[in-house]
């Protein structure tokens, strides 16, 4: 029965700034994905701006090309370079944003997930390139939670 329901219930993930196949953390977070280590997860996306922007030509983006794109998109996942793609095919209500980017990039990604649609966001260490950025991050999903309201 649980694994009945841990197939139907499963989460989204995007992970976002998946980086260089074998040594990125993003790409190693999305392999576990894939080799279906978290069994109530499934990967859903992957964004990544310079692999599938201006470094798609690199001998890096050409790896990533290879090793993740020709190899994962045939198992459902979606590639983007912009996070207003994600989450196209997730089913379900769970969807989370792993972001995995650049330190400095990783408040502006927070925010663009958080437009996506992400209702989950896993910040890979260091999440921010200081503390009062971090706590602007806190800020921005306070101001979006709102009380729920039971009936009688």
């Amino acid at each position: 029965r649980t694994a009945l329901f841990a197939e139907k219930e499963k989460a989204s993930y995007a992970i976002v700034g998946c980086g260089v196949p074998g040594r990125g953390m993003g790409w190693f977070h999305g392999l576990q994905l894939i080799d279906g280590a978290c069994e109530s997860a499934m990967l859903s996306d992957v964004v990544e701006p310079w692999f599938l922007g201006g470094g798609r030509e690199s001998d890096a983006g050409k790896a990533f090309g290879v090793d993740c794109v020709e190899k994962w998109e045939p198992l459902g996942v979606d590639f983007s370079a912009s996070l207003s793609d994600v989450f196209n095919n997730a089913p379900g209500a769970c969807r989370i944003a792993l972001i995995a980017g650049r330190t400095n990039d990783n408040p502006k990604l927070f925010r663009e997930a958080i437009a996506a649609g992400a209702t989950h966001i896993l910040l890979e260490k260091p999440g921010a390139p200081s503390v009062a950025e971090l706590e602007s991050m806190v800020d921005q999903i306070a101001r979006r939670l709102q009380p729920v309201r039971r009936g009688t």
